[in-house]
């Protein structure tokens, strides 16, 4: 077995939440550190899978921990056609998307005002979603290698103060706080600064038990660790050069957060092992449309519940669904040209661990 599937296998059977209709509060998808090898090239191929597959699963919202473009010694056109390059790919997310700035966002020239002129984020902030809480921070601080500010400081302890009652405290940044190759160390370039940043997250959470985990970014690879009742991942596995073998963390991912209250669930997976194929052409032309969700890696995708199956349908009264696999209409929506493009939710099949499995799922005009 391939060692990158045989580690998230183990991942997986760690952290499984079994997802049945209508039991979960919401699911949110964080990955980083996507950005290309220089400025010449796209966007990698391998983010435009996790992309997809994203949008196939389609969340509550989705988070990048930063890097989106490569940003170092790009000239002002460059770096402005490498964000746009960027919001091409992101594009097709029909949910909410929320990003955090790297050192190689800001590292091109006007990467910071392009940064915050094109995905409308300023560089720190945070929100609320359900009963949890999520903050974004900057630990670049307007250049490559700049300081954690104090006023960043300031504004990160009135945010955590202003958190006590809820149920649980997502945090993400950039460069993270514990290197992989050596917990005792810090990728920011402050090291007081970022020892007073965690001590202030220990206390906190000493207190209130809410700051649940801390995801972080710049290294290229998958990392999971705790420290003082708080859990920190590394997910920097996006598309960028990655930097340990697969045994390692080395190989390119994203994460599946599951909320239920206070309990939270992680799951790691892998880009391009599932896709998902409709037949006839899905135009809006035909009265029976179906998917064909083929899932490459059963190990892995077994019992996953997929919300972004669209089917865009002619104009009528009703539809129903059908197939091989649990599965029900959650929205439609009127497009402009009169089609209607109808939302499924599905749970893959449980089916053998040695072979591909196919899922069916069926939309047809109601007669």
């Amino acid at each position: 077995m391939d060692k990158r599937i045989f580690f998230i296998s183990l991942i997986f059977l760690i952290s499984f939440a079994l997802f049945i209709f209508g039991t979960e509060a919401f699911r949110f998808i964080v990955f980083g550190d996507n950005r290309p090898y220089n400025n010449e090239e796209p966007q990698p191929a391998v983010f435009r899978q996790i992309v997809q597959n994203v949008e196939w699963i389609h969340p509550s919202f989705v988070i990048d921990t930063g890097d989106l473009v490569h940003g170092y010694d790009a000239n002002g056109e460059q770096t402005w056609r490498q964000y746009i390059g960027f919001l091409n790919v992101t594009k097709i997310f029909d949910m909410p998307f929320y990003t955090t700035i790297g050192n190689h966002d800001v590292a091109g020239e006007n990467g910071q005002t392009d940064y915050e002129l094109l995905l409308h984020r300023p560089l720190y902030y945070s929100f609320n979603y359900d009963t949890s809480h999520f903050i974004v921070l900057d630990t670049n601080v307007n250049s490559p290698n700049g300081d954690f500010t104090q006023a960043q400081y300031d504004w990160l302890v009135k945010d955590l103060e202003s958190a006590t009652s809820v149920d649980n405290i997502f945090i993400f940044m950039h460069k993270p706080l514990h290197e992989y190759g050596d917990p005792t160390d810090t990728a920011w370039t402050d090291t007081i600064m970022a020892r007073k940043v965690e001590e202030l997250f220990n206390s906190y959470n000493q207190k209130y038990h809410n700051i649940k985990i801390v995801f972080e970014g710049h290294e290229h690879l998958y990392w999971k660790a705790d420290f003082d009742g708080i859990t920190y991942i590394i997910t920097g596995g996006a598309g960028a050069p990655l930097y340990q073998a697969p045994q390692d963390g080395g190989f390119y991912h994203f994460v599946l957060v599951t909320v239920y209250g206070k309990q939270v669930y992680t799951q790691v997976l892998l880009p391009g092992y599932f896709d998902v194929k409709y037949y006839p052409l899905n135009t809006g032309a035909f009265n029976n449309v179906t998917a064909i969700i083929t899932n490459h890696l059963p190990t892995i995708y077994d019992g996953l519940l997929i919300k972004g199956l669209q089917f865009v349908m002619p104009d009528s009264s009703s539809y129903t669904v059908s197939g091989n696999i649990p599965s029900r209409i959650w929205k439609t929506v009127k497009n402009d040209n009169g089609t209607i493009t109808v939302y499924v939710e599905a749970k893959l099949e449980l089916g053998s661990y040695s072979q591909m499995t196919q899922n069916v799922v069926t939309v047809s005009v109601a007669k």
